[in-house]
Order: C-alpha cells, then structure tokens, then sequence
C-alpha cells in the first residue's frame, strides 16, 4: 500500500499551475496558454469506476455532480487536494477520490458543465458542456498516449 502524502506534500500538487490559473482568472487572453497545460494535468475528482464498461471496452465512471442554489448541475473538479477541503463539513470529513488527466475526464462527462475548484475564489472556472467537448476532442491526443503508456 502506498504511503500517503504529507499535508505539505499536499498543499504543492499543481501549485505552479494553480498559480497559472488564478492569473488567466484575472486576465483572459492567459487562458489560451493555461488550458493546455491544465488538459494535460492530473486533477482529483470525487468519483469510481462501475463495472459498465462502454463501446470501446473502458469502465465507466460514476462522477459526483454538485447542485447550485438556481438548479444546475456540474461535476466539480480539483488541481489538488488541498482545493477538495470545501466539500468536507460536519456531516462527510471523508470521500472517494481519484486522480486522473483532465482531458480523461473530460472524455468521460462530455455533455456536462465542469467546475474547476470551486469553492476557490482565485483559482476557478465554470466549463461548460461546449468547451468540455470541445477540449476533450482537442486534446484526445494527450489521452490516446497515455493510454498507451498504460499498456
């Protein structure tokens, strides 16, 4: 079993690229060169694999949705657990977490709104159900090569 992370091990994961976020959060022309870094990134989501697989033969995956106050629905997404501290409270302290690319998780909910760290006031952003699409076909590339990898 492996070692866990220490709280300062934690509180690094990401952070140059949570940096980079909360710039392009302040200046949106910075995107453009965030996104792919963040595409390519490991982020932590709350979720587990079924035992469905799809089409192509990969397990599906069953991914926490949160709910606003106005009824809409999005998958949160997190650069690093330090980020997930806003889904514990009194009632859940613990959750199942995973960690994978953020262009495999795109592929898996295409069709949905995505919400990175939220919670973050300097660090988030809202995808919605177009650019989750549309990244993840940009960047399946990226998903193609670590698959293999894994082989």
């Amino acid at each position: 079993m492996a070692n866990p992370l220490t709280p300062e091990e934690l509180q690094v994961i990401n952070k140059e690229l949570e940096e980079k976020i909360a710039a392009a959060v302040e200046d949106d022309s910075k995107w453009k060169d965030v996104l792919p870094e963040l595409m390519g990134a490991d982020v932590f989501v709350v979720a587990q694999f079924t035992n469905q697989v799809d089409a192509n033969g990969n397990r599906m995956l069953n991914v926490l949705s949160a709910t606003n106050k106005d009824g809409h629905k999005a998958i949160p997404f997190f650069t690093s657990p330090s980020k997930m501290r806003v889904l514990a409270g009194p009632q859940k302290k613990s959750f199942n977490c995973m960690k994978m690319s953020t262009v495999r998780l795109f592929n898996a909910i295409k069709g949905k709104t995505a919400l990175l760290n939220p919670g973050s006031k300097e660090c988030t952003k809202v995808f919605t159900p177009f650019e989750v699409n549309l990244l993840a076909m940009e960047h399946k590339s990226k998903m193609d090569a670590a698959n293999k990898e894994n082989k």
